[in-house]
């Protein structure tokens, strides 16, 4: 449960980088790093998921 909960986090902080950049509050330069962080976000939901534990 707490991957899931990481991993959600982690898209969500994402999208807040994606609104931002969209915003120009921030740089252009930071749509990678949430690109990454979406990614990663999303393989540990899933993997969370799909484990055994509890």
């Amino acid at each position: 449960m707490k991957k899931i909960m990481f991993g959600n986090s982690l898209m969500l902080l994402s999208i807040a980088f994606f609104v931002l950049v969209g915003l120009k509050n921030m740089p252009v330069y930071i749509f990678w790093p949430a690109m990454i962080l979406l990614i990663v976000g999303f393989i540990m939901a899933v993997v969370g998921f799909f484990s055994n534990s509890n």
